[in-house]
């Protein structure tokens, strides 16, 4: 009973007691809708009301995504010094991008096979998305903004990224040579450091957004509501499940490890990494587990601080499956052309993840506004995201202890004795 309190005073637990709040006064509003004429009207003006809860903070969050972007992407690529980059940066990157690709393309091909089957929409009234009608060229030209100016304001998130990239690119070809570079780095991260307390004091109305969003739709939609977000759960925890399962057989198949003796030492950050859902707080841990697997040093601290945000393999999962859920329930055409760039643009999407609370939230919102839909569904079913997290993050923990063993074994920097060890090691940073 203890223990549950305290969960109720974080901020997952607070989002959760909205939700449940939201979900009872949604039904009681439901149950007086069509008594009379009068109360109609009157629970419909108050379903607007509570609506409106949840918009101001979505307008909050979308308002601070682009600069978030910037700054993090601006931070992961100067971070990585050309030197490391030439030794290591380019394997561990191309490999970050593809275990991602590959989780997002897992999602998309078993989410074809899924019945998404509502009794009722959740989203009313959905934008086509204009997707299917862009030639190749022009979706390779949405990459390349001709003003950055107008990439923030409109805003153009890839077109964000990729003068994001440049910028931290020419940062660290600059800084060892002009000076007056690394103070713009500084305030670039300065600044990034702000718009992450901007986002962390909005994250404190994330409840009572989260308890308007949820009794206004259950009002205006119904209770095929929570139907939907039940079933997206399940499938969501089912995938993060069988992505571990297939990255962990892959990795004990291609490099002949016991997978009883990376399990066993794969536990103790597993089972922390799913109680704290947090992929940023379970970093010092994931790199005393990357040792004990036999990674060096230098691969450790390399690849794990790197992967925390490029590494996100269980993000494109969740993403995936909450946007082909609103997808379906919106009656949207989904054709060929549509799951291909829903793998690209999720894929993005999870690249340079903030890793604070409400990084999921940016992330899925990017995605959201890539294919078109609109965010407001994204705040219902961020509302059950701390159980989304309970598997998402552990697949994106156990993802980046992955990677530092495949880039170990590309290395010569994998120590077979250590990981056949039962003797605890010196772990120094």
């Amino acid at each position: 009973m203890c223990k549950f309190r305290r969960f109720l005073t974080t901020a997952s637990g607070k989002i959760l007691l909205g939700l449940v709040l939201g979900i009872i006064i949604g039904v009681g509003l439901l149950s007086l809708k069509n008594t009379s004429p009068r109360w109609t009207e009157c629970v419909l003006q108050s379903a607007g009301y509570l609506h409106m809860l949840g918009q101001i903070f979505m307008n909050l969050m979308y308002m601070c995504v682009p600069f978030l972007i910037f700054g993090s992407v601006v931070m992961s690529v100067s971070s990585v010094h050309l030197e490391e980059f030439k030794r290591l940066g380019i394997q561990t990157l191309w490999l970050f991008f593809m275990a991602t690709a590959l989780s997002a393309t897992l999602a998309i091909l078993i989410s074809t096979l899924l019945p998404f089957q509502f009794d009722v929409e959740v989203v009313k009234a959905v934008k086509a998305s204009h997707m299917a009608s862009l030639t190749i060229q022009e979706i390779v030209l949405g990459f390349f903004p001709n003003n950055v100016f107008t990439a923030f304001t409109q805003p153009s998130i890839l077109q964000i990224i990729v003068f994001s990239c440049l910028f931290g690119v020419c940062i660290n070809l600059l800084r060892d040579v002009t000076p007056n570079v690394e103070a713009l780095l500084n305030v670039t991260l300065a600044f990034r450091s702000v718009v992450l307390k901007m986002i962390s004091l909005i994250m404190k109305v994330a409840p009572i957004a989260v308890f308007g969003i949820v009794s206004s739709t259950i009002v205006i939609h119904g209770l095929g509501t929570l139907k939907t977000l039940g079933m997206v759960l399940v499938y969501i925890t089912a995938l993060n499940v069988l992505f571990f399962l297939l990255y962990t057989l892959f990795i004990c198949l291609r490099y002949r490890l016991s997978p009883a003796i990376l399990l066993k030492k794969s536990a103790r950050v597993m089972i922390f990494a799913g109680s704290i859902t947090s992929t940023a707080l379970s970093l010092p841990l994931a790199m005393d587990s990357s040792r004990h697997l036999g990674v060096s040093k230098k691969v450790t601290n390399f690849v794990l601080p790197l992967g925390n945000s490029l590494n996100t393999n269980g993000g494109p999962i969740t993403n995936v499956i909450i946007v082909i859920a609103v997808a379906h329930c919106a009656n949207l055409e989904m054709t060929l052309s549509f799951y291909v760039m829903l793998g690209i643009y999720a894929t993005i999407a999870s690249l340079g993840n903030p890793g604070v609370l409400g990084g999921a939230l940016v992330s899925l919102l990017m995605l959201f506004d890539l294919v078109g839909l609109p965010k407001e569904a994204a705040l219902i079913f961020f509302s059950l995201d701390y159980f989304y997290a309970i598997t998402r993050v552990i697949v994106n923990v156990m993802g980046n202890i992955y990677a530092s063993i495949i880039l170990a074994h590309a290395q010569g920097e994998f120590d077979r004795e250590v990981f056949e060890s039962s003797k605890e090691i010196a772990c120094t940073p």
